[in-house]
């Protein structure tokens, strides 16, 4: 008599998943590639908050999650002029640069909303910049280790 097993049913809960971890990488294309990883394995509904120096990688970060969700990264640039910038792919990707903001003009961006969207994906560049942070919101910092290496910490 021949016994089969029937497959483990899946445990992993898309609501509560996390993108936690340490990564060290040593070029853009590494950085690229970990975000990239990430954004493949999104459901819909994250945001992303990210921190670090000028030029540590914050926007190579957010074209990797861009590319995981199906959209082309060179047509995701720092939108340090408008602020917000919205590409289709997977998922509706926002992508926002507080870098120029006005303190006071946080207000009148509609930020909200967009955090409400739970068919979409948000990553946020110099998030330290906002008022207040969504509460379901993923914390990325990205900084300098040595001159071409950077830690990225996720969590």
């Amino acid at each position: 008599m021949k016994t089969t097993t029937s497959p483990k049913p899946e445990t992993r809960n898309p609501e509560t998943e996390t993108y936690s971890g340490e990564f060290t990488t040593h070029s853009p294309e590494e950085t690229f590639a970990v975000a990239k990883r990430i954004g493949e394995r999104l459901h819909g509904g994250e945001i992303f908050l990210l921190s670090g120096d000028l030029g540590a990688g914050k926007t190579v970060f957010a074209k990797g999650v861009a590319a995981g969700l199906g959209i082309d990264p060179s047509d995701v640039t720092s939108p340090s002029f408008t602020l917000v910038n919205i590409h289709e792919g997977r998922f509706r990707f926002y992508h926002i640069d507080l870098y120029r903001l006005e303190s006071d003009a946080r207000l009148d961006l509609g930020l909200e909303e967009i955090f409400e969207d739970e068919n979409s994906v948000t990553v946020v560049e110099w998030a330290e910049r906002l008022s207040i942070a969504p509460v379901r919101a993923t914390v990325v910092e990205i900084f300098y280790v040595l001159k071409d290496e950077r830690q990225i910490r996720i969590g």
